[in-house]
């Protein structure tokens, strides 16, 4: 297998899913496919993969954890190859493959794929007249709010011209807008160290630096031959030549705030606690009836506090303390802009109702001083990234459940007899659709993956287990011999 094909592959694909102007049709056509072909990637569906990694096959977070121990160029192209076969051919609807999670996983994916296919340093040449860099601060964890800043183009030429354009995540959808722009001039000593610097930095050899969980870098450097030379990076990277670290070094010679360069060390302050408190108060022939809630998120003690206050003195007290899982919430907040920008101008409204909704909001930082926010409770007197907040905080809260001791699929599970047969549903990737599956084996339960053939020539796919049921033969949803049978089921130690 070509090494350096490979690599050209793995960076190629690698942009195209990190660009937001690409379009699905160029991601799930056959030009993927026939460069994996090209190079020897067999899609095999996933199956050898899966059997070292499990669910990391398609789930996002299961890749996250054990990337890093992906040491097999075959394998892992093939586990990519066979990933996009889904979208392709299997799922009902091609255009999921531009969804945030299965962009990341190609991502990450690929990402790996270039690190283990370098061959050797790379190396610059000649006397740095240009660079350009972009820096992405889209990492793998929660969502960013719509305002907040995700990418950075920073371009410096020898004529001592500094371009700079930065663009928030938006809605997530299609390209992000643009949030700051500058074009503007900086004195020919202050250009030339820096492009002396980064040109004398990836002169001497570059070796990339591969980080998960973070975002990355993309830089274009010129030289006065009109030579471009690319490097990529995780957005970690502490470069330093001679002593000086050139991310600290071009903020010194720039007078931009917040600038993610190499190493993406510009927040300069965290979010200790958030205290919210919302008021309804409703008038009901006469009467207020008066409702109060309030959500505490606190990182010294790693909780997340939810009360209601009812006007007839009930009350309801949730308290979450996941160690670790608080901290990350609250680091994905960007404090220097939290619930800081709102509607310029609130339209003329007619308010017909009996009742007020309003909030508080109080933020302590590690730095800054405490922050206090008020107003009315609707999408008009809200902060323009209180949506998504609210949409992180609720998937938090509620991705922790009852627990078992209410589950009715837990209490109503029943025991097989031995004139039943076993009908297992299963999904393909994540698709919503479930297909039927005989099986013998009465170990397996809801959520395992197991390995199914599939189309007429039986080719083997894994699965994931979403439903099970128990017929008797002249009961049974569809018939017996035209049902295909379950072929293996793998467990966890077979997954390490």
């Amino acid at each position: 297998m070509d090494r350096l094909q490979v690599h050209r592959f793995a960076k190629k694909w690698n942009n195209k899913f990190r660009n937001p102007q690409t379009d699905y049709l160029e991601l799930v056509d056959h030009y993927l496919a026939d460069e994996c072909d090209e190079i020897g990637f067999n899609m095999d569906g996933g199956v050898e993969f899966s059997k070292r990694y499990g669910k990391a096959v398609f789930e996002l977070k299961e890749l996250e954890k054990i990337i890093h121990n992906v040491n097999d160029l075959e394998i892992l192209g093939s586990a990519i190859y066979s990933r996009w076969r889904y979208f392709n051919h299997w799922s009902n609807n091609s255009e999921e493959i531009l969804e945030v999670n299965h962009r990341e996983w190609f991502i990450l994916a690929l990402d790996r794929l270039a690190k283990l296919s370098e061959s050797s340093p790379l190396k610059f040449e000649g006397e740095a007249k240009m660079f350009q860099l972009i820096s992405n601060d889209y990492g793998y964890g929660p969502l960013p709010y719509p305002t907040d800043e995700i990418e950075q183009h920073l371009t410096i030429n020898a004529n001592s011209l500094v371009e700079f354009l930065a663009f928030n995540f938006g809605d997530g959808k299609g390209s992000p807008p643009s949030k700051r722009s500058k074009t503007f001039s900086i004195e020919n000593l202050s250009a030339n160290r820096i492009l002396n610097a980064v040109g004398e930095y990836f002169g001497r050899g570059y070796t990339e630096i591969f980080a998960t969980d973070i975002g990355d870098w993309q830089l274009e450097l010129i030289n006065t031959n009109d030579e471009s030379y690319f490097f990529y990076g995780s957005l970690c990277a502490d470069l330093e030549i001679d002593g000086v670290n050139l991310s600290e070094l071009i903020r010194e010679q720039i007078p931009l705030n917040n600038l993610f360069l190499f190493d993406g060390n510009y927040q300069t302050d965290k979010v200790t606690r958030l205290t919210i408190d919302y008021h309804r108060v409703t008038e009901v022939k006469s009467k207020y009836l008066d409702y109060k809630e309030s959500l505490i998120i606190d990182r010294a003690t790693e909780t997340i506090e939810y009360l209601q206050a009812f006007d007839s003195g009930s009350t309801i007290t949730q308290k979450f303390q996941v160690q670790g899982e608080v901290k990350k919430l609250l680091d994905s907040l960007y404090a220097e802009s939290l619930f800081e920008n709102f509607d310029d101008q609130l339209p003329d409204e007619i308010d017909g109702s009996h009742e007020t909704k309003e909030y508080k909001i109080v933020i302590d930082f590690e730095e800054a001083n405490q922050r206090t926010i008020t107003g009315r409770y609707d999408k008009n007197g809200l902060p323009e990234d209180w949506s998504y907040f609210a949409e992180v905080v609720l998937k938090f809260l509620t991705s922790y459940g009852i627990g078992e001791m209410l589950d009715s699929t837990v209490y109503n599970k029943t025991k097989r007899r031995s004139d039943e047969y076993i009908y297992c549903s299963v999904t393909f990737g994540e698709s919503y659709n479930t297909y039927d599956y005989l099986t013998d084996d009465d170990s397996i339960e809801v959520g395992d993956l197991v390995i199914v053939p599939v189309g007429k020539d039986n080719h083997q796919v894994v699965v994931e287990v979403v439903k099970i049921r128990y017929y008797q033969e002249n009961k049974v949803p569809y018939p017996i011999d035209k049902t295909k049978k379950i072929i293996r089921k793998y467990t966890e130690e077979e997954f390490e």
